[in-house]
């Protein structure tokens, strides 16, 4: 799709939606649905600043979700479940992802730091990943993923930052061949529930 069109049907996406976001994020309500079709690729930098592609994981199953580093409250939880799944299941071909929505601010360095953060962190099979706020764009438009941003003004009135003020929170299970199988929508992140699918994907063959 056009670059040009793709952002406009963006913005459109995130005017429709401003009233069920904070629904779709202080709620914390969780909604699990099955999902078919290849998983979007796309090419984002990871928290080492190296290139990394969708495809690259495959023969992988990938568990993958949308955070910032700002984020006070549904960002965390997913990614503290995340963590759990990810000690748990290390080394047993899982690759959990996870994407930036805020890429004006979260540089690869600043969420490496962020990483560290959850234990048994081992970026070999966790990838932080940012990009330019074009590229986030096109990632956002095709896993459809809604974000608000509300911008401050300085004493003049001049337009002195940006800031994401809500946004929805969805985590997706992607696996060996790149296809989506799950999808949860959601801050309440049932690990239990997402263990389960994801002990049956990982059986899957190769």
């Amino acid at each position: 799709m056009d670059t040009y069109i793709r952002h406009v049907a963006l913005w459109i996406a995130l005017i429709i939606s401003f009233p069920v976001l904070a629904h779709a994020n202080g709620s914390g309500k969780w909604v699990r649905k099955e999902a078919k079709g290849p998983a979007p690729d796309f090419t984002l930098t990871d928290q080492e600043g190296k290139k990394v592609s969708l495809r690259d994981l495959r023969g992988k199953v990938v568990l993958m979700s949308f955070i910032f580093v700002d984020c006070p409250a549904a960002c965390p939880l997913v990614t503290a479940k995340m963590a759990m799944i990810h000690q748990d299941l290390k080394g047993k071909g899982l690759h959990n992802v996870s994407i930036t929505i805020d890429p004006a601010h979260d540089t690869p360095a600043r969420l490496k730091e962020y990483g560290k953060q959850w234990k048994g962190m081992d970026f070999r099979s966790w990838s932080f990943l940012t990009g330019t706020e074009e590229e986030l764009n096109d990632v956002l438009f095709d896993y459809k993923l809604s974000v608000q941003k509300q911008g401050q003004r300085g004493q003049s009135g001049e337009v002195v930052g940006v800031n994401i003020v809500d946004h929805g929170v969805k985590t997706f299970l992607i696996d060996r061949k790149g296809m989506k199988r799950f999808e949860y929508e959601g801050q309440d992140f049932v690990t239990k529930t997402v263990m389960k699918d994801l002990t049956k994907v990982l059986a899957d063959a190769h």
